[in-house]
């Protein structure tokens, strides 16, 4: 069984997956939202930076002339930081949102949304230091550290060839004016920043699909997994067995029931068990049962045998041999015919004499 247990080679079922979301699990690449994150940056920064920047600098150099009238008495120091403040929060505040939009639709993107408080519950094996040095030193952070290193010289390599790149313009940066200058470095920024947003967006997507692949191994179940989950959410198969037979029993006891205003006699033990039988002459070889039931269900057949008139006979020991051996539906055997067939006869005389005295009270009116 532990061998079944470590043999998983099934995909993970929706059910289990699921359950992992609701706990907080989920295939995230954390490269994804480092690139969005980068990307949103760089498109700021191009579309907006050099706007950002000149603002600033005529708030600066506002700031400076109002501070060289200023009293030197410092009352309107605080005034003036407040309004400095504000001016760069200002400034800076639909950039920080824009990163913030960006984090939020790189993680959304892959998950979804999912609400859960399970990762941030308090376990203690989290901080047990020796815990901490066995992922310190597993196969998995060294994998991850070796990732990371090649990721930072790839972007490294980048950079360095974008800069290359642009090392002719660097001689006339001198013969620029300050706001061309910045115009020039900003630009040049916005360039470097986008081949590296490329080369991120790239190391993303390998990102993305390792993850996936990982999570998908790590979801795997076994095929004691998937039993034990169709037990748990199905309930056990001979427990179902179980129920269905019983439904099946019970519909067909239903059924048989409402046969009994078709019965010709109910036999009785004289509560406990009741059993209708009918029989056509010409049509049956023997008296048939219809319906046969022990306790309420008993009960319920002379309640309907009373309503329909039909003849209740008391004979305990035919009663339970008919019970037990008879199942609905057939009729009755050869060696019960004697016993049967005088009960049938009286009843046959009790309905031929109850016919003629009607016909007779019909003639007199």
């Amino acid at each position: 069984m532990a061998e079944q247990d470590l043999d998983r080679n099934e995909a993970a079922t929706p059910y289990k997956l699921q359950r992992a979301r609701e706990r907080g699990q989920a295939a995230k690449s954390t490269d994804v939202v480092a690139a969005l994150v980068f990307g949103v940056a760089v498109v700021y920064l191009t579309w907006r930076g050099f706007g950002t920047v000149a603002s600033q600098f005529r708030f600066d150099q506002a700031l400076l002339i109002h501070a060289g009238r200023m009293d030197p008495s410092g009352v309107g120091l605080w005034p003036l930081i407040e309004r400095a403040l504000r001016s760069a929060l200002m400034l800076a505040a639909p950039f920080f949102a824009a990163i913030m939009l960006a984090a939020i639709v790189g993680n959304m993107m892959q998950t979804g949304p999912i609400l859960s408080f399970e990762p941030v519950k308090i376990d203690f094996n989290r901080v047990n230091p020796v815990n901490g040095l066995k992922k310190l030193f597993s196969m998995r952070v060294l994998f991850d550290t070796a990732r990371a290193i090649v990721k930072l010289a790839l972007l490294g390599l980048v950079a360095f060839l974008a800069l290359e790149a642009l090392a002719d313009q660097f001689y006339a940066l001198a013969s620029l004016s300050a706001v061309g200058y910045l115009r020039t470095l900003l630009d040049d920024l916005a360039s470097v920043g986008l081949k590296m947003a490329l080369v991120l967006t790239l190391i993303a997507l390998l990102d993305l699909m390792y993850t996936r692949r990982e999570f998908a191994k790590k979801m795997r179940m076994s095929q004691r997994e998937l039993k034990d989950e169709a037990k748990h959410r199905e309930g056990d198969p001979r427990i179902r067995a179980r129920l269905r037979e019983l439904r099946r029993e019970t519909l067909k006891r239903s059924l048989a029931l409402r046969q009994t205003r078709n019965a010709d006699v109910l036999i009785t033990n004289p509560t406990h068990l009741a059993v209708a039988l009918k029989y056509e002459h010409g049509r049956m070889a023997s008296p048939q049962l219809l319906a046969k039931g022990a306790g309420h269900m008993a009960a319920a057949m002379r309640e309907i045998a009373a309503r329909h008139r039909i003849p209740v006979v008391q004979n305990p020991p035919l009663a339970r041999r008919l019970y037990k051996e008879l199942p609905v539906d057939h009729s009755v055997p050869p060696e019960l015919y004697a016993q049967v067939a005088r009960i049938i006869v009286w009843v046959f005389a009790m309905r031929e004499q109850r016919h003629g005295r009607t016909t007779a009270a019909e003639g007199r009116a």
